[in-house]
């Protein structure tokens, strides 16, 4: 196998800006997953184009750019490569990027430690490469995990990597129905934020909460760039909201595993609950339990709607 000199000039110098270790040479090899590299220099670009140079310890422009964010030559610059490689890793024509080289882009964009990982999930090797894919058949949800989410007294559900819920219990699935309407399930999650109006009703917070289901879905379209799945809600949703338009433009893979959940019932008025999202060891689905916020009225409401449900069958107010 060939090699050639490096591009990259992360640590050469040894001026102590990034002590990252010199690299005298790279393996010339062409890339394996073609997709994944384009991902990865999306990320870049997308990151790049959302920075201002102040944010990266640059003085403020003495006028507006043409073009927000930072330029290639600064980023490559702050990096230590050479603005020919550095184009080439955001064109996705470099197989493999150095640790070296990535420890410099994280620190010359100031990325936040989410983001740090995120870069590194994005130029890790995956196998197999290159294959796309197919939607896969619903794999049966273990017995356990089934009981945790019907036992809970509060709303709880279980969601894939690709936000789609494969079960939810009574208390969230009354509690996500509009008054007067048959209790339905929310098939998706982003779906449901973005498609619903109910949710914007519902969802006091509802720009926060629909910005984690978009950071979610970024990290799942990232690391699985020929699944169908995800690839099919990003393209439905793309022309079908402007909101998630805007939000998906925006590098975000920012989540939250927990936090507080204000809704706003259309007859109950305002209460809370806290969540915890937890992931079972070995299992790709995710966990989601809801508890009333003690002095919010949560426990009380959610009473209300399911002696509601029991009586009519449907959801409460109609």
């Amino acid at each position: 196998m060939r090699t050639v000199q490096p591009q990259e000039r992360a640590g050469e110098r040894g001026d102590g800006r990034f002590p990252a270790p010199r690299v005298e040479q790279q393996t010339a090899a062409a890339p394996t997953d073609a997709s994944s590299a384009v991902v990865l220099g999306d990320f870049l670009r997308a990151v790049r184009n959302h920075r201002r140079p102040q944010d990266v310890g640059l003085p403020a422009p003495a006028s507006a750019r043409r073009v927000p964010g930072l330029r290639r030559q600064e980023v490559a610059d702050l990096a230590d490569v050479s603005l020919d490689y550095y184009t080439r890793i955001e064109q996705g024509r470099v197989g493999e990027v150095s640790g070296a080289v990535l420890n410099s882009l994280s620190r010359a964009l100031h990325l936040r430690p989410e983001e740090d990982e995120h870069l590194r999930r994005l130029a890790a090797p995956r196998s197999p490469r290159g294959a796309r894919r197919q939607p896969r058949a619903s794999a049966a949800v273990r017995a356990g995990l089934l009981a945790l989410v019907e036992d809970h007294p509060a709303p709880a559900f279980l969601a894939n990597p690709c936000l789609d819920v494969v079960a939810a219990n009574l208390p969230w699935r009354v509690l996500a129905t509009p008054p007067g309407r048959s209790v339905a399930t929310i098939d998706n999650l982003v779906r449901w934020h973005f498609l619903d109006p109910y949710a914007r009703e519902l969802l006091i917070d509802w720009e926060e909460g629909a910005a984690r289901t978009v950071a979610g879905l970024h990290v799942q379209s990232s690391l699985h760039p020929g699944d169908e799945r995800v690839q099919e809600l990003v393209a439905e949703l793309l022309p079908a909201s402007d909101e998630f338009r805007r939000m998906w433009a925006v590098p975000q893979v920012r989540g939250t595993a927990h936090g507080r959940e204000r809704m706003r019932h259309p007859w109950a008025g305002e209460f809370a609950f806290d969540y915890e999202s937890l992931q079972p060891p070995g299992d790709e689905l995710v966990l989601a339990v809801f508890s009333p916020v003690a002095g919010t009225g949560s426990r009380e409401v959610l009473d209300r709607l399911l002696a509601e449900h029991r009586r009519t069958g449907r959801g409460a107010g109609a």
